[in-house]
């Protein structure tokens, strides 16, 4: 009797001292990772997959601040950053490829930017989808999914004495993108809802390596020049299931951004009423909301796309007298109209790809399920020829400092 006292007596200690002792069996030590910041995918010659993986250099990094400090002529010793590339079968195939040269295993759990080259696109991202819908590293809500026009390696090996890694720069242009709307920043996640849901196509954003305009040729290293290329985010690209098929410029990208209610804060510029010719105003958004609303009308599916939106004045070229209620209503029209004129291009754009990434089927199966079960099979056919409706209101709150232009004296 004593002895089964002590045995549950000391049972509880011996549990207790083995989790004390005991290690993590999947334990991972920070010096062992290599934390993968960009992932960029290309095709490869014989069908074969391309990764390129953008690292931080450690030793640069946490020697010069937060993020280092680089200018574009260092040497690769004294980069921020560093590049890998493998090719493989598949993607899962190329990346384990580049563990035959890099020191440290590859850790997708800070991975912010995949960047898909336009070739690959275009061919389908079947493969590609597959292995980052189902890796358990990558956060697939933070991680934001861009088409390259060009080489995706150039992408990551753009200087910038500001921002030295391109992967973090990216990150930061993202952040900023209430400054214009004219990009379409896409999680992995919403990428991937959208392919799964019926009547809704996905897209994603575009970027680019332009020419730098402030490179000048010839300038030596104690200049400090500037790189001759910039990185620009710009538009959205325009996919039919995995499938790339078209882009939207700018001003389109901000027209879907409109329905879609992802309008962050922009700049709109608008011809003024009665004003003479070539005298514009520019309105600053500060919130804006879509909707839309599918209708049957006379046994005819109609798309009202519905824009609400407030901003305030910027700029005015002209002398319009902005203390006078019916010259703001004026304005407040003309501003619908310049954005009503976005989103109507944007529609054409997406009905010429066919692409539905406005989601017009998914609205109208929320709305009418038996329907929808009756038409969805002739969707395609069905979109391309849709009547769509634009109804915008925009409101000017603000005027800024003054009501009228100041006079400016010629001599």
């Amino acid at each position: 009797m004593n002895g089964r006292i002590k045995v549950k007596t000391l049972l509880p200690a011996v549990l207790l001292l083995a989790l004390l002792v005991a290690g993590c069996w999947d334990l991972r030590e920070v010096e062992d990772l290599g934390y993968v910041l960009a992932t960029a995918i290309d095709r490869a010659p014989g069908n074969r997959v391309k990764v390129i993986v953008q690292l931080p250099n450690p030793r640069v990094v946490g020697g010069g601040g937060p993020r280092g400090a680089v200018t574009p002529s260092a040497s690769v010793a004294s980069k921020p950053y560093r590049n890998y590339a493998g090719t493989g079968a598949t993607m899962f195939d190329a990346i384990r490829a580049i563990s035959q040269e890099s020191a440290r295993r590859l850790f997708f759990a800070q991975n912010r930017t995949v960047i898909i080259s336009e070739r690959m696109a275009r061919e389908g991202l079947r493969e590609v989808l597959d292995f980052l819908s189902r890796s358990v590293e990558i956060r697939r809500h933070l991680t934001m999914v861009f088409v390259v026009r060009g080489d995706p390696a150039q992408i990551l090996d753009v200087p910038n004495p500001h921002s030295p890694m391109p992967a973090l720069r990216i990150d930061d242009i993202v952040k900023w993108r209430g400054q214009t709307s004219r990009f379409a920043p896409v999680p992995l996640s919403r990428f991937l809802e959208f392919l799964s849901l019926e009547g809704a196509e996905p897209y994603a954003g575009v970027i680019e390596a332009v020419p730098n305009p402030t490179y000048r040729a010839g300038q030596g290293e104690r200049d400090a020049p500037e790189p001759p290329r910039s990185i620009r985010l710009r538009g959205a690209a325009l996919f039919r299931g995995d499938r790339l098929v078209g882009f939207l410029n700018e001003a389109e990208t901000r027209g879907l951004l409109w329905a879609l209610s992802e309008v962050r804060g922009a700049q709109v510029v608008f011809p003024l009423p009665g004003g003479r010719p070539g005298e514009q105003g520019t309105a600053e958004i500060q919130r804006a909301r879509g909707k839309i609303e599918p209708e049957v009308i006379r046994g005819r599916i109609v798309m009202t796309i519905k824009v609400f939106t407030e901003g305030n004045l910027a700029e005015v070229e002209g002398t319009l007298d902005l203390s006078r209620p019916e010259v703001m209503e004026q304005l407040d029209r003309a501003l619908a109209a310049a954005i009503r004129g976005e989103v109507l291009a944007a529609v054409e754009k997406t009905q010429e790809a066919g692409a539905d990434v406005f989601g017009f089927g998914e609205a109208f199966h929320r709305k009418f399920p038996r329907e929808w079960k009756r038409i969805k099979k002739n969707w395609p056919e069905l979109f391309r020829d849709l009547e769509v409706r634009v109804e915008v209101k925009a409101t000017i709150r603000r005027t800024g400092m003054i009501g009228k232009p100041r006079p400016i004296l010629v001599p």
